[in-house]
């Protein structure tokens, strides 16, 4: 019999997560959009509003080379020098211990500094609750051994969560033998999510992961 997630811990032996992040294998990224949709349903994340999302990029070349298509997760980095931190009049983006960026949405104002400060774009306001929301990991599964739930639905198994503190973990190792690399590093954010066979040409066409009035991507609506 094997076992249930919880009885499997990534920190079974008592030993505490250092640094939480993701690793993105942009090679096996399809461009399905379920991490996106799997985390809208997971947080009840608003009509318009994305705490994940894939965006489509292409890049035309002269032949004989022609078309580059890319697909491209984007999230909140979880940085170690986050800007939005800087940014909150009220301390409500907060670091855990295991260096996930959190928002207390009840110390949140709606300032709205932090949605501006973050140079990915990765922070929006929910219009209903009037709180800023962005990506945590989810730390509801995670407590309890699961994988977020962008990265427990990719049927290409493009997403790796894990400790990248820990050079043992498989994500970090995984992120090591690719060659990952992190997404923007002219920000100087030192983000906690990598990309491998990430390409300097797609951050200029990755302009926000947020919803724009040109944006082409897929609007899955709530129900």
């Amino acid at each position: 019999m094997s076992d249930i997630p919880w009885e499997n811990l990534r920190q079974s032996n008592g030993k505490k997560m250092r640094r939480a992040g993701m690793v993105v294998d942009l090679r096996r990224c399809t461009g399905c959009h379920a991490c996106s949709v799997s985390c809208k349903t997971e947080h009840n994340v608003p009509l318009g509003g994305f705490r994940t999302r894939v965006r489509y990029l292409d890049r035309e070349r002269a032949a004989p080379q022609g078309t580059t298509i890319a697909y491209l997760p984007l999230l909140c980095m979880h940085c170690r020098d986050a800007p939005c931190m800087e940014a909150c009049p009220t301390g409500a983006i907060v670091r855990k211990s295991d260096g996930r960026v959190d928002i207390d949405t009840v110390k949140c104002v709606a300032d709205k500094g932090c949605v501006s400060a973050c140079p990915y774009g990765a922070i929006y306001m929910d219009p209903q609750a009037n709180v800023a929301d962005k990506c945590d990991f989810c730390p509801e599964r995670t407590a309890v051994g699961l994988d977020p739930a962008c990265v427990s639905v990719c049927p290409a198994d493009a997403l790796r969560f894990g400790d990248l503190g820990d050079p043992g973990d498989p994500a970090t190792h995984y992120a090591q033998k690719h060659n990952a690399r992190v997404f923007r590093a002219d920000a100087g954010t030192r983000p906690s999510v990598l990309y491998i066979n990430h390409e300097n040409w797609m951050e200029e066409k990755a302009k926000s992961i947020q919803l724009l009035p040109d944006d082409e991507d897929i609007i899955y609506e709530q129900k």
